[in-house]
């Protein structure tokens, strides 16, 4: 059975378990959830050792933390501080393109985004005025062809303009936030206020791009345990099911092919959420901003030594991240993550995945009984 197979049955048994309230995998007995703050049990009860895990943090630095059976086990550095940690959070777009459509803003992900961003229309009429067939789909999927000669569904870009396009049309238009209020979304009933958000992550920070998002490691853990329980919170569905499914869909298949990099005409108001038009291929791995343990065009697994339902969202090539281990009911986070050595990281599909790959490897490791 290929990983692909193996994770829509992983996928559909966690879809199962979470509307049913009862866990999907290895953990007897109802789910646990931070309260106000996280609750923590010794790293030994989640079958890791202390003294492997101290020593691998404080190899990796930066700030992290770690979260099995919904507790916390272990933490280093602020991970109270919020970051700007990049494109790893980029999951939380489209969390709140779903919640958009199941509150009934959005009709479906296929919605034409010049419905909402009227000025698309004019945009590009040497190439016949392309950009006003790009859905809120085409953006998640970074398909979009935004900024770039491709028509929508043409070609994959991973493009930080298309990104400052979603944001943009999702914060201000669909939810009807102008930028200084951008916080209202993040840390509303949509998603802060439900998840219980400790430290307030921010969207309007002026050191960076209006919507990029900065988060402390332990709200990137609430936010990756929301899909560790399969969408839901508290015992309660809290992202309808089908949405669910839509946000770890399979990825981009294979030979999905890659923008030309040719560019075209972009709306002036619009900017980029932090990076260029064509920073990475897909790999045959990402999904809606989640990376996940496929098969890669090289022939090999993207996280070769990671169990195969893993699943990540990455920023600066892996430096910074949030896990998902659902084999192991584990959430691991981490930002700056072996900065100290200079080393470069990105692009993660050609460069980061084989030091994301060797950092998991090593976290594993730490495990006092490993599974054979």
């Amino acid at each position: 059975m290929s990983r692909r197979a193996a994770r829509g049955i992983g996928l559909a048994l966690a879809v199962l378990a979470a509307a049913s309230g009862v866990w999907w995998l290895r953990v007897a007995g109802r789910p646990k959830y931070p309260g106000e703050s996280w609750s923590w049990k010794a790293p030994e009860k989640a079958g890791f050792s202390a003294e492997k895990l101290a020593a691998f943090s404080a190899r990796v630095g930066g700030d992290g933390c770690l979260v099995h059976g919904g507790e916390m086990i272990h933490a280093w550095g602020d991970i109270d501080q919020r970051r700007n940690v990049a494109s790893s959070i980029k999951p939380i777009y489209a969390f709140l393109t779903y919640k958009a459509i199941e509150i009934g803003r959005l009709d479906s992900l296929d919605d034409l985004v010049v419905n909402w961003v009227p000025e698309l229309d004019d945009l590009n009429a040497a190439a016949e005025y392309k950009d006003r067939e790009i859905t809120f789909r085409h953006l998640l999927e970074q398909t979009s062809g935004y900024g770039l000669e491709e028509k929508p569904g043409e070609s994959f870009a991973y493009n930080d303009y298309a990104t400052g396009l979603l944001v943009w049309a999702l914060f201000y238009r669909v939810y009807d936030r102008p930028p200084k209020e951008y916080d209202d979304v993040l840390n509303g009933e949509l998603l802060g206020a439900v998840l219980g958000f400790e430290d307030e992550p921010t969207a309007i920070s002026f050191r960076v791009p209006r919507g990029r998002i900065r988060i402390s490691a332990r709200d990137m853990a609430r936010f990756a345990l929301l899909y560790l329980r399969g969408g839901s919170w508290q015992g309660r569905r809290f992202l309808r099911e089908d949405l669910f499914r839509e946000a770890l869909r399979p990825p981009l298949p294979d030979d999905f092919p890659r923008t030309s990099g040719e560019e075209a005409e972009l709306l002036e108001q619009v900017v980029s959420i932090g990076g260029g038009k064509d920073e990475k291929h897909h790999a045959g791995s990402l999904g809606h901003f989640w990376w996940h343990n496929d098969r890669t065009p090289d022939g090999n697994w993207l996280l070769p030594d990671a169990p195969p339902e893993t699943f990540l969202g990455v920023g600066y090539g892996g430096r910074s991240a949030m896990v998902v281990i659902p084999e192991l009911d584990l959430v691991a986070v981490w930002h700056d993550a072996y900065l100290r050595t200079g080393e470069a990281w990105s692009p993660f599909s050609d460069v980061g995945r084989f030091k994301v790959n060797d950092l998991l490897r090593d976290l594993l490791a730490a495990r006092a009984e490993v599974e054979r």
